[in-house]
């Protein structure tokens, strides 16, 4: 049995996730507020010679990365792959006040849901990283605006929702 004080400290990690889940959303306007007044400069406005041969790189980098998204999400990130990979995650150090062995478990579980999460964030975010120097390089706002909005709708789909980590905490309690 998992004591309801550290159920709550283990349910407090998903705000974390928010947190760092909010500045990637964040991150992902402020690029396009930076390619805007970069673009605004003259000096910036022309575009670089190998724009066309950057584009056609990072279209497929994003391409690459949107797989990658895929199959973190199908290996990393279902039930199954958390319950069984968290002996190998380091515990944060707010869950190192467990007390048995069904509470460590919880924490490792949680420690690598988290982790995982932000890993993906960071995948979903390069979208929009390709975006930013796409505009900047070669002016292709609209390749930028694309790509922008599939990492915002994506991550938006990868909220850290307080049901799934609960899901995991009650898989841990019941033997899972």
């Amino acid at each position: 049995m998992i004591r309801p004080e550290f159920r709550t400290i283990l349910t407090d990690q998903r705000g974390a996730a928010v947190i760092l889940w909010s500045c990637f959303m964040i991150s992902v306007v402020i690029y396009i507020v930076i390619a805007r007044n970069v673009l605004d400069d003259p000096k910036y406005a022309a575009g670089l010679w190998f724009a066309e041969n950057a584009r056609i790189v990072l279209w497929f980098l994003a391409m690459v990365d949107l797989g990658y998204y895929v199959w973190w999400k199908r290996c990393y990130l279902t039930e199954e792959s958390i319950l069984g990979g968290a002996k190998r995650a380091k515990l944060f150090r707010a869950l190192e006040g467990h007390q048995g062995r069904i509470e460590e478990r919880a924490a490792s579980v949680v420690s690598t849901y988290v982790t995982r999460k932000i890993v993906l964030f960071a995948i979903l975010e390069a979208l929009a990283v390709y975006g930013l120097v796409l505009a900047i390089v070669g002016r292709y706002l609209a390749d930028q605006y694309i790509l922008s909005a599939l990492s915002f709708v994506l991550l938006a789909l990868e909220f850290p929702s307080e049901k799934s980590l609960e899901a995991l905490v009650r898989e841990v309690e019941q033997g899972g």
